[in-house]
């Protein structure tokens, strides 16, 4: 649970329990009204498995737990495929300011760079800036990334892929996915 505190935006702590749990770490406060972005902020399962066919469920909605700083309202969702072995969580985080969502970014980049043995991944061009690592710990490894788009902050994580260039380009592919589906909404 340390890395996913650690990444906190990054969405790491919803791929190893649900987001709903109340064992996930809290890195951000929820906002006075607890507010949710709407559940179309995040795109559907059709979507996930697009890019990652072996997900075959949503296993939990929610706010995001792990967003950093003060969002105004946040979306999480975690997926998994059928023995939970392997799972997919994508969040999106809204701020109040672009002041605020960067300070909630740089926060939660920051932490990820601190977990131990976390690797650095190359991240394409998805935002106004993007982070991304991986770390394998106890025989799972998770590779997460987080991107900086204006006020809102967009986190996606696998568990139960190996780092592969191959697997990281579909985690890739699917951030971008993401961040139209947040610019469309």
């Amino acid at each position: 649970m340390l890395w996913a505190a650690a990444f906190g935006i990054l969405a790491l702590s919803a791929c190893a329990t649900p987001v709903t749990s109340a064992t996930a770490p809290r890195v951000a406060t929820p906002s006075a009204t607890g507010a949710l972005l709407p559940r179309n902020t995040v795109i559907p399962l059709s979507e996930v498995q697009g890019f990652f066919p072996e997900i075959s469920q949503e296993l939990a909605t929610g706010w995001n737990s792990t967003a950093s700083g003060s969002p105004t309202a946040t979306r999480s969702v975690a997926y998994t495929n059928g023995d939970g072995s392997k799972k997919v969580t994508i969040s999106a985080d809204e701020y109040a300011t672009a002041a605020d969502a960067s300070a909630g970014y740089q926060k939660a980049v920051e932490l990820s760079r601190a977990v131990p043995d976390v690797k650095a991944v190359p991240v394409p061009s998805l935002g106004e800036q993007a982070f991304a690592g991986s770390v394998t710990k106890d025989g799972q490894t998770h590779v997460g990334v987080g991107v900086l788009d204006g006020t809102m902050v967009i986190g996606a994580t696998t568990a139960g892929w190996d780092a592969t260039p191959e697997n990281i380009a579909k985690l890739m592919s699917l951030v971008a996915a993401e961040v139209a589906a947040v610019k469309n909404r």
